[in-house]
């Protein structure tokens, strides 16, 4: 569905992101990772065909996306900074929502508003809304669209568990569909549960890594005495002890026991080295 190849872009003649490459399927749920100004958000309104790379080729269902409303009719781009009019409420935006994308479900929008307890403030106005009702309702967009791809920024600012829950419940049901989804966030711990794959951006703007869920499978979480070892994604020593994320296969060579690492550790721990 998405093909990146030494994709580039620049603002001003200023690097945001450089060669980046990468191939994403036709369904599932996945995460865009990295620090503050790696360029997700710029990287997803591009895949939007709301951008125009500045180099490489990007591919999205086969076409190059910018302003191309073959794609852009098929691909669903929201987010807690996703800009509306100063006038419009809550309602407004669903209406126009639905309006705008051809497999609208207003069955499941109307769920969704119910269940972020929404409905009750349907008329308040979005510039005077928090940034919690703003990712709310930027999900109830994504979600109800019915878009074959779902690009999702920053989805979960200001969210509590209680409406984390509702977020997952809901998108874990639509991937089931077919659909693909992916949303950039900071939140590795409950979003690795839910993921097929995850792709880290490093501080150059490139793919520092493409992660399978499954991939996690081959690592270990190992502690003791000794070295940084070969291969190691994280690496901690205090006085004597020391603990480290790193391959099983390594792990066993150097007679380390450890146990066994989930995604969501091992994408911390590339995170926290790019810190």
């Amino acid at each position: 569905m998405i093909s990146a190849t030494h994709l580039e872009k620049q603002f001003r003649k200023q690097p945001v992101l450089t060669d980046i490459t990468f191939e994403l399927p036709g369904s599932g749920i996945h995460a865009l990772l990295g620090r503050n100004g790696v360029g997700k958000s710029t990287l997803l309104a591009m895949i939007a065909g709301q951008l125009k790379p500045s180099g490489g080729e990007l591919t999205v269902f086969g076409e190059q996306p910018f302003d191309n409303a073959s794609v852009m009719d098929r691909v669903c781009f929201t987010g807690v900074d996703t800009a509306y009019p100063a006038s419009w409420s809550l309602a407004d935006i669903v209406a126009a929502a639905a309006k705008r994308y051809p497999h609208w479900s207003q069955d499941l929008a109307d769920t969704l508003m119910r269940d972020f307890a929404l409905d009750e403030h349907a008329p308040t106005i979005y510039s005077k809304c928090s940034r919690g009702q703003r990712a709310m309702i930027g999900i109830v967009v994504g979600l109800a669209s019915g878009a074959e791809l779902t690009l999702l920024d920053e989805p979960y600012v200001g969210l509590d568990v209680h409406n984390t829950s509702v977020f997952y419940r809901h998108l874990l049901e639509l991937a089931e569909s077919q659909r693909c989804f992916m949303m950039a966030t900071h939140h590795i711990e409950d979003a690795a549960k839910i993921l097929d794959s995850a792709l880290v951006l490093g501080r150059q703007g490139s793919v520092d890594r493409h992660l399978l869920a499954e991939d996690a499978d081959g690592y270990v979480i190992a502690s003791g005495d000794f070295d940084e070892p070969a291969g190691a994604i994280a690496y901690r020593r205090h006085a004597s002890a020391a603990r480290a994320i790193l391959p099983a296969a390594t792990a066993a060579e150097l007679g380390l026991r450890g146990q066994a690492a989930d995604l969501g550790d091992v994408l911390e721990a590339i995170l926290e080295v790019q810190a």
